[in-house]
């Protein structure tokens, strides 16, 4: 029986993705540094908060028209159109909050947006279960847990770590983590950065991801498409031949060979 093991593309040691929550000003300074050490992000908006000429008028939001270019290279995603407590909402509040979030901001991004970061962190299994029924893919939860596993169920994700934790130290001990699929989500919000007065926090971060090599850097989405499409994997049943019937390349590892298989084709392996 062949022992075929998951692996992040480009035979990539780990993953790394980061999530942030609300849409504020500092966004732009953290999305300087951010990219500057080519950390990816998924920024959670509550669409009912940009800044638009006919809308609110926050100084401390950014604006609506600035979000394609502002947060190119990333995703955005949803996170309640006023950021409600969802246990105070109906069904149909809660539904009426997501959907018109997306709505929102598919029209301002003008991409299908899938995503979700709880407002809160509140969740419970009829949250879950609007959620999925909204179309929302995944939905990332304030508890973190400090270990480097992919979900199990996306509509309950859960990150790594908060910013404020001792990431760096996390980070070496994501580096001598030997397995293949080990995955470091970071979250936090930018203002926090500003009101506290810590940058260096996350400079220092950076610099340390900067240095390292072979790890994947993706949006939540892409980390999500990329395990589904891992998951939907058809093989034979001695695992002698595999079909990827998705539309991106997946990769895997046998013992100590890396294979991959491009979307859409039959790979039979040796």
């Amino acid at each position: 029986m062949k022992k075929i093991m998951f692996s992040w593309p480009d035979q990539c040691i780990g993953a790394l993705t980061s999530s942030w929550d609300d849409g504020h000003t500092d966004d732009r300074r953290l999305l300087e540094i951010l990219n500057q050490y080519g950390i990816k992000g998924t920024w959670n908006l509550n669409a009912s908060h940009l800044v638009t000429e006919a809308g609110k008028n926050d100084p401390t939001r950014i604006r609506a028209e600035e979000v394609v270019d502002l947060y190119a290279g990333h995703e955005i995603a949803t996170h309640g159109f006023n950021h409600p407590w969802p246990s105070t909402l109906s069904d149909d509040q809660l539904r009426h909050e997501i959907i018109n979030d997306r709505i929102e901001l598919e029209k301002i991004a003008g991409v299908p947006v899938r995503g979700h970061a709880l407002p809160f962190g509140q969740h419970d299994t009829r949250v879950d279960r609007i959620l999925g029924e909204c179309g929302i893919l995944y939905s990332r939860s304030t508890e973190s847990h400090y270990k480097f596993h992919i979900p199990a169920d996306f509509l309950l994700w859960h990150p790594t770590a908060h910013h404020k934790r001792d990431i760096e130290t996390l980070w070496d001990q994501f580096l001598t983590n030997r397995v293949t699929d080990k995955l470091f989500y970071l979250w936090g919000h930018s203002f926090e950065f500003g009101r506290e007065g810590n940058w260096d926090l996350i400079e220092s971060f950076g610099k340390k991801v900067a240095a390292t090599e072979g790890i994947w850097h993706a949006t939540n989405m892409e980390v999500y498409d990329y395990v589904m499409a891992w998951r939907s994997l058809s093989w034979t049943h001695d695992m002698s031949a595999v079909r990827n019937t998705s539309a991106q390349t997946i990769w895997f590892k046998e013992g100590e060979t890396y294979y991959s298989v491009a979307g859409g084709t039959t790979l039979k392996l040796g």
